[in-house]
């Protein structure tokens, strides 16, 4: 009978074992795979919850837009408040990427150092110190990324064409409600302000100023996460001594 160690070399094999074996005993490769199936579960879950939020979003949307066009007697604050809407939406959209980039910065990593090797059988790997850092990881699960961060990356991809659908049906229903036929009488600029943007109470300069502070928000939330930071994709750096995962 052969008691040999399954992980060692076998001298009259000059292939070698598996690049996997060597790293993990088959019992331990068990465990991995169906940690692996956990964790693969667990991003799919927090990924359909995205998209939910994306569907709430596109729904509310739609029917504030379509609210607002329904009648000549819709208040202009539509807009606005559709606005909000998006952006409480926004903020739990992203709460969910965070935690969905949790599972799926295990699942990567998995992906990265079990089955490449299983691949690349006679491969000289840099592995780096993955192991060490999914142990902690398990240990003490922390997020991946800031919350920041997640504004900006959800925004960029989604958020920020229904933000500007919003901004362009707001301008639209407000040339409707405009009388541009008064321009060039005096005072004309302000009557015809008066008349796009009424909303009662509400001065219509405060609204307007209050739009373009919200939208140079939004600006500048996009300028800090824009396509230069790394994302999954974009993380091919032939510098990099180390896995990127």
């Amino acid at each position: 009978m052969n008691n040999a160690d399954p992980t060692e070399t076998s001298v009259d094999d000059p292939g070698g074992e598996s690049a996997l074996l060597q790293r993990f005993p088959a019992s331990n490769l068990q465990v991995l795979a169906h940690f692996y199936r956990g964790e693969l579960s667990r991003a799919n879950v927090w990924r359909q919850r995205m998209d939910a939020t994306t569907h709430w979003a596109v729904i509310t949307t739609m029917a504030v837009v379509s609210l607002a066009y329904s009648s000549k007697d819709a208040s202009i604050l539509l807009m606005p408040f559709c606005c909000m809407l998006l952006y409480l939406l926004l903020h739990i959209e992203a709460r969910r990427y965070r935690y969905f980039d949790v599972w799926r910065m295990r699942v990567r990593m998995l992906e990265v150092h079990l089955m490449v090797p299983a691949l690349l059988r006679e491969e000289q790997l840099v592995e780096g110190n993955w192991r060490e850092m999914l142990c902690n990881d398990l240990l003490a699960p922390n997020y991946k990324m800031s919350r920041f961060e997640a504004l900006g990356r959800r925004l960029q991809r989604t958020y920020i064409w229904l933000f500007l659908i919003v901004l362009g049906s707001w301008l639209m229903l407000a040339w409707e409600r405009a009388d541009v036929q008064a321009v060039g009488e005096p005072e004309s600029y302000n009557k015809i302000l008066l008349q796009a943007f009424d909303a009662g109470s509400i001065p219509p300069q405060y609204l307007l100023l209050g739009m373009a502070l919200f939208y140079l928000y939004l600006l500048l939330i996009l300028l800090k996460t824009g396509p230069t930071r790394a994302t999954e994709i974009r993380r091919k750096d032939p510098k990099l001594p180390n896995w990127p995962i």
